[in-house]
């Protein structure tokens, strides 16, 4: 078994996972109920556009990193892992984020809300079902304890933080972004993700600088 304080890409992988697989969630759930009962307050419609629009900017550039780079890296290590239709389901996956763009966009600033927000849900039910099968493939092929003794501790380090600064270089704005991925994990797994992140954002950025800017986002987050 994987320890969860040793370096592991993997684990890295699976934190990622379960940030997105939450935020498909909440979304999904909040845009069905905010259809049916309306937005209680004017900062909630702003604090669920920009954990929407966090949602779609994370889901993208983690596809982006698997493709241009773990999955080149994994094919050696790892080969028989179905790396072509997990690309082409990354595909169909971009199709399906274009359409939540504009349903979310329409969330923003169009005058039938209810109606915007029903055709969202849909759409993110459509992300479900391909989203689901598609991380159940990738932690069958790429479990921790399968990637952890391949690669000395070093190298997953490595990996991690390339990882990361891939997705970061991909995804924003980062003060929507960075409390997106840091609290829609539970407390425990947090600690360990921040430990990726210069201190200064974790210390200093997110909980002081970037705190009225990330604020409406705070009812869909993890306490």
């Amino acid at each position: 078994m994987a320890e969860a304080n040793a370096p592991n890409v993997a684990l890295d992988l699976l934190r990622i996972h379960s940030i997105i697989t939450r935020g498909l969630n909440e979304a999904t759930s909040k845009s069905l109920q905010f259809a049916q009962e309306g937005f209680p307050h004017g900062s909630t419609r702003e604090g669920f556009v920009c954990y929407a629009r966090s949602f779609v900017s994370v889901l993208h550039a983690h596809h982006l990193t698997e493709n241009e780079l773990a999955f080149p890296y994994l094919r050696e290590k790892l080969p028989d892992a179905p790396y072509d239709l997990l690309i082409a389901q990354h595909q169909e996956l971009v199709h399906i984020l274009d359409q939540i763009r504009v349903r979310v966009e329409e969330v923003a600033a169009g005058p039938q809300v209810a109606a915007s927000l029903s055709k969202l849900n849909v759409v993110l039910k459509s992300i479900g079902e391909i989203w689901h099968p598609h991380i159940g493939i990738e932690q069958d092929y790429f479990a921790p304890e399968k990637v952890g003794p391949l690669l000395p501790p070093k190298e997953h380090s490595r990996l991690s933080g390339l990882f990361m600064e891939h997705s970061r270089k991909n995804s924003g704005p980062d003060y929507l972004v960075v409390p997106f991925l840091l609290y829609n994990l539970p407390p425990e797994e947090r600690v360990f993700f921040a430990r990726k992140m210069p201190l200064i954002v974790t210390r200093l950025l997110v909980p002081v600088i970037w705190k009225k800017q990330w604020a409406p986002m705070r009812p869909f987050l993890l306490s």
